[in-house]
């Protein structure tokens, strides 16, 4: 790929020095990101979308106005991630990757906290005074719904979307040494009676035991992906209905985990080994109590991964007729800039050692598709559906659904992306419901590949196509059928959430 002039210099700068050379690499990588972007995105070119120029003019600007204030690395950190904020976009923005050597120690105030519903929680305290399921009420005299609009939200997420004040909220007693949001001094906690507790905060250095609390906050255990089976166990059965349930196999529950669909090598190892046993168990999986389809810790990938997963529970044909009526009137426009041409021609050398040989041929479609209409001067390359709607519509009432057996999805709100597409697919069956949270939300601008910029500190995210005409329409998220706001997202707290609903 050809490198844009504003990368001539991205070799790899040694760390700015001074105060200066930091406020420096801001503006010049502000500058690269808006260029960047302003050259790329399909949002520059969408007659749908004709306030996107302007909106990436105010990104640029509003981390700007940061120069002034930008002396240090997490000065610098804090102005790049405002531009990011400004377009409240996951598939767009910037984000720095600064080394370890110019971070300070992250500090806590001796609890991690977590969002639940509408509100701020303790989820795992080192303080006597603290326990687990008190409510933070309010810090330095603001609420904290507050607090985290003008200090979480103003670096990183969406403040529309419930899912991100899931993921992102217990951020606001996390200090990474954003210079623009110095650490809160005392704070209002709700005990289970109503009494509050008013506490001053100390911050000290955060042990690294305290991580797996933090990552377990949103994220539950961590599993690999994979089939697993649990028994149901016998909790409120007669003791005849238990004993006809374990000699059936219909007192199991199949667990299929999905932690990522941006897979590594070993991963990818894991997807062929679930592939291999959901086709070689379906016989258990028809009888099964409960499948659970579980999403916790996936933030989107490729689509394919979870539709190989659709089709071998419900059947392949019947699938892919489904998501062609579900998706009949949608098109994929694709910005041929000379970039984006690049990188998705370079796509098909990534798909092939992946072992995705079915999208070969699509992915060289596009490909070829976009070098012709950036050689025709053309802003889009349009894809074409080549199905025949009304033969797939038709063959899809005659197949048989060849899984009946309750499935339940767990959404967590760091759910996006391709993992949204996972659920668009999956909730196409009426034995499917949804568990968890609400999900966050996409644009409709999709596929994004990462740019350097000038310093080398940090990266521009820029989507390559956009949805036009998709069902599920710009910044709409999934709300679960069954709402589980509890703080333990274990896998042993969601298994007797699903057993409850059965």
């Amino acid at each position: 790929m050809a490198a844009s002039p504003l990368l001539a210099n991205a070799a790899a700068p040694a760390l700015p020095a001074t105060a200066k050379d930091w406020a420096l690499a801001a503006k010049q990588d502000i500058a690269a990101a808006y260029q960047l972007t302003a050259d790329n995105h399909p949002g520059m070119a969408n007659p749908m979308d004709p306030g996107f120029p302007a909106l990436l003019q105010q990104a640029q600007k509003n981390a700007m106005a940061l120069l002034p204030f930008v002396d240090s690395a997490m000065a610098y950190e804090a102005a790049i991630a405002r531009f990011s904020t400004t377009l409240q976009d996951g598939h767009a923005g910037a984000f720095a990757s600064l080394p370890d050597e110019v971070r300070p120690k992250r500090r806590w105030p001796g609890f991690i906290a977590v969002w639940r519903g509408d509100a701020l929680w303790v989820y795992h305290s080192a303080i006597p005074a603290l326990n687990k399921g008190m409510q933070i009420v309010a810090c330095d005299g603001v609420t904290v719904e507050t607090l985290i609009r003008q200090r979480v939200f103003q670096y990183s997420g969406q403040v529309d979307q419930p899912g991100h004040w899931w993921a992102s909220g217990g951020s606001l007693f996390t200090d990474d040494g954003n210079p623009f949001t110095p650490p809160l001094a005392h704070c209002d906690f709700k005990s289970a009676d109503g009494s509050i507790q008013k506490l001053p905060l100390s911050w000290t250095e955060r042990p690294d035991a305290v991580q797996p609390y933090a990552q377990a906050a949103y994220d539950g255990d961590p599993l690999d992906v994979g089939l697993y089976w649990h028994q149901a166990g016998t909790a409120g059965k007669n003791t005849a209905v238990a004993d006809a349930e374990q000699q059936n196999n219909t007192a199991e529950v199949a667990w299929i985990a999905m932690p990522t669909f941006n897979p590594s090598k070993a991963e990818i190892s894991q997807y062929e080994s679930l592939f291999s046993s959901l086709n070689q168990q379906k016989a258990r999986l028809q009888q099964a109590k409960a499948i659970v389809l579980d999403l916790r810790r996936n933030e989107g990938g490729s689509s394919y991964w979870s539709f190989q997963v659709a089709g071998l529970l419900w059947g392949k044909d019947l699938v892919q007729q489904k998501a062609t009526a579900l998706f009949a009137n949608t098109e994929v426009w694709w910005f041929a800039s000379a970039g984006n041409t690049a990188y998705v021609k370079s796509l098909y050398g990534v798909m092939q050692s992946q072992g995705q040989e079915s999208l070969l041929p699509w992915i060289s479609q596009v490909g070829q598709g976009m070098a012709q209409a950036l050689k025709a001067q053309r802003p889009f390359f349009v894809e074409a559906d080549e199905t025949d709607l009304a033969a797939a519509t038709a063959a899809a009432t005659e197949l048989p659904q060849q899984i009946k057996t309750p499935v339940y999805v767990i959404v967590p709100g760091q759910c996006a992306s391709a993992c949204l597409d996972a659920i668009d697919i999956f909730k196409l069956f009426n034995n499917t419901r949804l568990l968890g949270t609400e999900s966050s939300s996409d644009s409709t601008y999709m596929d994004v590949r990462f740019e350097p910029l000038p310093s080398g500190l940090a990266k521009v995210v820029i989507p390559n196509k956009m949805y036009v005409n998709r069902p599920r329409e710009k910044g709409v998220y999934y709300r679960p059928d069954l709402a589980y706001h509890q703080l333990d997202w274990s896998t042993q707290a969601l298994l007797a959430k699903v057993l409850t609903a059965l």
